[in-house]
Formats: structure tokens, C-alpha cells, sequence
């Protein structure tokens, strides 16, 4: 049976055939102890049977793509067992292909704590979707140990559109955005991260863990600031990157990721899909003002963004394009329009400890990262869990790359021990 490509499905597409990423998006987990093979690997079947999107292929035709089902896989495509951290690392780092599928693959890694790799195509979802599937393959696993017939009761595969989000905004409004409000995505930034020009790469996902005290007096910042965790770690963000990259006073413009199931009145898991928008975020950062200056000029801009219909911008615009052009013409159109950033944050959020359950075999910690960048794209990355903060970096770089990211994240370290 065939379903078509949402335009969500061609925008990931068309990321790494312009040179921005290569469409992935990566879980890992680790335990505190050992995990029931057996068990974990009729989970993942069990999930992808659940959530047919995951084993479904990509048939890519321009602007008339599709999806197909198909039942050519082997259990060894969807599932493996290491015991070699290197080769749980590559594994970590590969990429899944839509157009042979699956969507979605994993990866055991056998030590004296396991460790689990989810590795999934972007196309299908994004980093929210990520954490649903996670909590589901961990309710799944935790029913089987109990229960090896178990089956979950629910077939997630619902419309994977986005126009959801929009129906319930009011037609003026959608004009008012479409046409006063039109700087509000897809803008290049000249500035770019500091890298190495050695043509020889490798793909790597850097990771930087914050110490519990230091998430917990964020926690208690924000609480007695009334701010949120995405303001105090964006002006982090802005205050080294202006360090950095040597631009006191002058603007800088950061494209975060948004959420767009804020939207929905209806959210739980019925369908997995891609529900992720961007806004850009610009402000400036003088030589000697403090943390809690910079602080208040973000929060003043995120008002200003969350005041005016928040990442809505990019969904009026694409959904305008493709009601108007038909086919292969809006596909074309939106390959020639993008303009992918050179630098930008995501905030994935919170992993939620007792959603992220596996019975037998508590998780010490899990983090969720996006796409690994080709250079010049920098972005990074911060998800948490259970009283656990950790930073990423995905890129296809170099050693010098690597060092320079490790002292990127240095300085992040250093700006929060402000607060």
C-alpha cells in the first residue's frame, strides 16, 4: 500500500541533498545493569509493527514521493548486539537510508551496564517523536518481561500532515503572518562556528553532561527568576558564540527549534510524524554586560516571539506554497528557497524517568540528539533526564573540530557558573 510524502517528509529530505545534515536523529540509553536480549529484540519487532511508518520505504519521485509498505526486512537490519564500544559508537553515528529502509534501527551494546543506540530517519518524525517511540519500545519491553504475548492495543499510524496545527487559527491571523510577519524563518547567517579546513571528515556526536548541582541551580535560577531553561541555556549559547566569534555589540541570529504540538488540543501519541518548527532569535551581546543583562534581552525577544504565534510562520508559508503549486513545481521551488543556517539550537527537553522505564533495568541516564551537520552547520543540542542535563554537538569534522567544539563546551560550563 502506498501513503504520500507529507511535506515534512520532503524538507528532511532535501537537508541532505543541499549539504545541511544527514536527517537522523539519535537516543542513547544507559542502564544500570544488564537487559534481557531476547526481550529487547522482540520489542523492537513489537514496536515496528506498532508504528508501521517505521518499516515502511521511501520512494522519492520530486514533488509525487510516496511511502510503501514493505516486508523485505531482516531482523538483523532492525536489530544487533555488541559488546565493542567502538562499534557501538559507529553504529551510533550511521545513518538508516529511506529509501531501503527501515526507518528506524537499533543497537545493544553487551558490557558489565548495557547501553542502548536508537538510531531513526528524521523524515519520519522529529526529536519529540524520537522520545515517544523511546517510551513506547520501553513500556513494550517492560509488558513482555511480564507478559512474553504481549501486544500493545493501539496501531500508531494516524495523518501525518501538519495542517493540524493550523486549523485552529483564525484566517486573518494567517494572513497577518504569511504577509507583515515574513522574517521569521529560512534567513542565512553569515557567522560561522569556528571549524578545521582539513577535507578529511568523520561523523561524531560530542557530548558534554552538566554535574547535577549545576542543573539544579539552573533549575532553582529559573524558578526564582521566572525565566525558562531554554532562555538561560540560549544566552549562553548567544554569549560565547558573540565571544568566539568576535562580535561584540553586533547582532546575532539563532534559529531554535519549536514544538508545534503546543498547538494541538489533542497530543496524545496517534500517529508519528514531523511537528518541529524553527524561529529565529536575534540579539546582542555587549563586552561587558552580564549574564542576567543578556538574560533579559533574550526573554524580552522569546515574549515578543511567543506573543505573535510562535513557529507558525514557516507552516503558513509551506502550506501556501504547496495548496498553490501543485507537484514537482513546489518541490523544485522549496529546494531553491532553502537557506539552511550556519548556526542553531534545539532544545529537545525532558526524557521523562518514569516514562522511560524498562522493567528490571533502571536507566542511569538517556539523552536525544538531531542530525549530525556537514560543516559549515553548527548546531547544539540539550535534552535531560532525571536530574541530568546533557549537551551534543553532531558533526561530520575533524579532530581539530572536535577540540574546538570540547572547548565551545568549556565555555558554556563557564557562563553558567554565573548563575
Amino acid at each position: 500500500m502506498k501513503y504520500k510524502a507529507e511535506i515534512f517528509d520532503y524538507l528532511q529530505f532535501l537537508y541532505n541533498t543541499t549539504g545541511f545534515n544527514d536527517h537522523q536523529l539519535h537516543c542513547v540509553i544507559k542502564f544500570e545493569n544488564k537487559v534481557n536480549i531476547r526481550i529487547m529484540e522482540k520489542a523492537v519487532t513489537v514496536l515496528t509493527r506498532t508504528v508501521p511508518v517505521l518499516t515502511r520505504v521511501y520512494r522519492h519521485n520530486n514533488g509525487r514521493s510516496y511511502w510503501e509498505d514493505t516486508n523485505e526486512f531482516e531482523l538483523s537490519e532492525l536489530f544487533k548486539v555488541v559488546d565493542d564500544i567502538e562499534e557501538f559508537e559507529a553504529f551510533t553515528y550511521s545513518k538508516t537510508y529511506e529509501e531501503a529502509g527501515p526507518q528506524i534501527k537499533v543497537c545493544l551494546l553487551q558490557a558489565e551496564s548495557d547501553s542502548l543506540s536508537i538510531v531513526m530517519n528524521h523524515m519520519v518524525t522529529d526529536g519529540i517523536g524520537i522520545k515517544q517511540c523511546t517510551y513506547l519500545l520501553s513500556d513494550i519491553y517492560s509488558n513482555l518481561i511480564k507478559n512474553p504475548e504481549f501486544k500493545p492495543e493501539n496501531i500508531i499510524d494516524g495523518q501525518r500532515d501538519f495542517r493540524k496545527v493550523l486549523s485552529h487559527i483564525p484566517l486573518w491571523d494567517k494572513f497577518k503572518i504569511l504577509f507583515l510577519n515574513n522574517k521569521d524563518n529560512n534567513q542565512s547567517i553569515d557567522y560561522t562556528f569556528p571549524m578545521n579546513a582539513e577535507e578529511k571528515t568523520a561523523p561524531f556526536i560530542l557530548t558534554h553532561e552538566l554535574i547535577p548541582d549545576r542543573y539544579s541551580s539552573i533549575l532553582n535560577y529559573c524558578k526564582k527568576h521566572t525565566v525558562t531553561v531554554n532562555d538561560v541555556m540560549l544566552t549562553a549559547y548567544f554569549r560565547v558564540l558573540s565571544k568566539m566569534l568576535g562580535i561584540n555589540g553586533k547582532p546575532l541570529n539563532i534559529p531554535i527549534m519549536i514544538d508545534m504540538r503546543r498547538y494541538l488540543r489533542d497530543k496524545d501519541f496517534s500517529t508519528l510524524t514531523n511537528l518541529a518548527s524553527t524561529v529565529i532569535i536575534s540579539t546582542t551581546v555587549d563586552a561587558q554586560e552580564n549574564f542576567s543583562e543578556t538574560l533579559a534581552k533574550v526573554c524580552a525577544e522569546m515574549k515578543i516571539k511567543k506573543n505573535n504565534y510562535l513557529g507558525i510562520n514557516p507552516y503558513i508559508k509551506l502550506d501556501t506554497l504547496f495548496r498553490i503549486c501543485k507537484g514537482n513545481l513546489a518541490f523544485k521551488i522549496l529546494k531553491r528557497s532553502l537557506k539552511n543556517p550556519n548556526i542553531c539550537m534545539t532544545n529537545i527537553g525532558v526524557l521523562d524517568s518514569a516514562k522511560l522505564h524498562f522493567e528490571g533495568s533502571p536507566v542511569s541516564n538517556a539523552f536525544v540528539c538531531g542530525s549530525i551537520k556537514y560543516r559549515p552547520h553548527f548546531q547544539m543540542a540539550i535534552s535531560s533526564f532525571n536530574g541530568r542535563m546533557t549537551l551534543s554537538v553532531n558533526l561530520y569534522g575533524s579532530l581539530q573540530d572536535r577540540n574546538n567544539i570540547s572547548e565551545f563546551f568549556k565555555s558554556i560550563d563557564k557562563e553558567l557558573m554565573c548563575i
